[in-house]
C-alpha cells in the first residue's frame, strides 16, 4: 500500500499518462551511458526470452590442387538465452495535490520515474564489468593510477587473438569510466598535473596536439584515446578510492528489451489518491568475455 504524499494532476490520469511516459523516456538516457554501448535485442510479442547465436570461428587450410578436402568444418554456434526481468516504480498522487493541477508537476513525476529506471538499468549493465576475466590495474596492485599506458595496455589486450572461438575484438571500443578516472587520463595526456605523471613528466601543453583536443571536449564525457571512445558515469560504485570501469567491444555486453516503458495509474479511494506506476521488463548478462577488460582506476578527487 501507498504511503506519503506525493505529486499531482488532473482528477484523472489517463489523459496525462502520455505526458508521464514522454518525460520518463527523454529522462532514462541521461540516466547512464551503458545501454547504448552494447548489443541490444528485442524479446518480441508472444515470447518470454531472446536466443543469441554466437558463431564461432573455422579454420581453413592449405589445398592441393585435384585433392579433394577430405575433412569438412562444422558451423558451430553458442546460444545465450536472456529472458527478461521486471522492474518498476510507484509514485502516489494525491486527491488534495490533483486539485492544484499543476502541469509541471505531473512532467516531473515522468522525469523522477525515468531517472529512477535509468539508473537501475545502468547500474544493471555496470554489475557486469566485474565479469570480465581480464582486469587492467587489478584493485590489489598499489599502483592504481590507471594511466594512459593502462589504456593502451587495455586496446593491445582487445584487439589480440585471446580466445580460439571468437578471435580479437573487432570495430569499435568504448570505455564507461568514472568522472574522476577521466579527469585523471585527461591530465596524464595533457600533463597539466603538478610536474606531470611519470609518462608525462616535462609535457607541455601544445597548441594543435591531442592535448588541445582533450582539454576542450574531456568534460562532455565522450573524448577518444587509442580509438577508444570514452564515457563518463557517475553511477560506477567507489571503492577505497578506486572505480571499476570496463573497456568492450559492443558484442561483449547484451541488453534484451522486453518491454521498453509503460506507466499505468489504480486509484486508491481509501488513501485518496492515485497510484502511479512505471515498469520495464528487460535481462542484461556478458556475451563474449574475450571483448572486454575491467578497468581499475583511482578516484581521489582534488582536495
Amino acid at each position: 500500500m501507498a504511503t506519503g504524499l506525493s505529486l499531482r494532476n488532473s482528477g484523472n490520469l489517463e489523459n496525462m499518462s502520455q505526458i508521464i511516459i514522454t518525460n520518463a523516456i527523454s529522462a532514462v538516457e541521461p540516466a547512464g551511458p551503458t545501454n547504448q554501448l552494447v548489443s541490444r535485442y528485442d524479446i518480441p510479442d508472444g515470447a518470454k526470452q531472446v536466443n543469441v547465436p554466437l558463431w564461432t570461428r573455422n579454420d581453413a587450410a592449405a589445398v592441393t590442387e585435384g585433392i579433394d578436402i577430405s575433412v569438412p568444418q562444422q558451423i558451430e554456434a553458442n546460444v545465450v538465452t536472456m529472458t527478461g526481468e521486471e522492474h518498476g516504480i510507484l509514485i502516489f498522487v494525491s486527491d488534495r495535490l490533483q486539485k492544484q493541477n499543476s502541469e509541471d508537476v505531473l512532467a516531473h513525476v515522468g522525469e523522477v520515474q525515468g531517472n529512477a529506471l535509468g539508473r537501475l538499468l545502468d547500474k544493471d549493465l555496470i554489475a557486469l564489468f566485474d565479469g570480465f576475466s581480464k582486469v587492467i590495474v587489478d584493485s590489489s596492485s598499489t599502483a592504481t593510477d590507471g594511466t594512459i599506458v593502462d589504456l593502451a595496455g587495455a586496446v593491445s589486450y582487445l584487439r589480440s587473438d585471446n580466445d580460439s572461438s571468437y578471435g580479437p575484438a573487432y570495430g569499435e571500443l568504448n570505455a564507461v569510466l568514472h568522472p574522476e578516472q577521466i579527469r585523471r587520463l585527461a591530465q596524464d595526456v595533457t600533463g597539466i598535473s603538478a610536474g606531470g605523471t611519470a609518462t608525462t613528466a616535462g609535457t607541455t601543453y601544445n597548441n594543435g596536439s591531442i592535448s588541445e583536443d582533450v582539454l576542450r571536449n574531456y568534460y562532455r564525457g565522450n573524448f577518444g584515446i587509442f580509438g577508444i571512445n570514452i564515457f563518463e558515469d557517475g553511477n560506477l560504485t567507489v571503492a577505497s578510492n578506486a572505480a571499476k570501469g570496463a573497456i568492450f567491444q559492443r558484442e561483449a555486453l547484451a541488453l534484451a528489451i522486453e518491454q521498453e516503458m509503460n506507466a499505468e495509474q489504480e486509484r486508491d479511494a481509501s488513501l485518496r489518491g492515485t497510484e502511479v506506476v512505471m515498469t520495464g521488463t528487460w535481462k542484461e548478462k556478458e556475451i563474449i568475455d574475450a571483448f572486454g577488460v575491467e578497468f581499475h582506476g583511482k578516484t581521489t578527487p582534488i582536495s
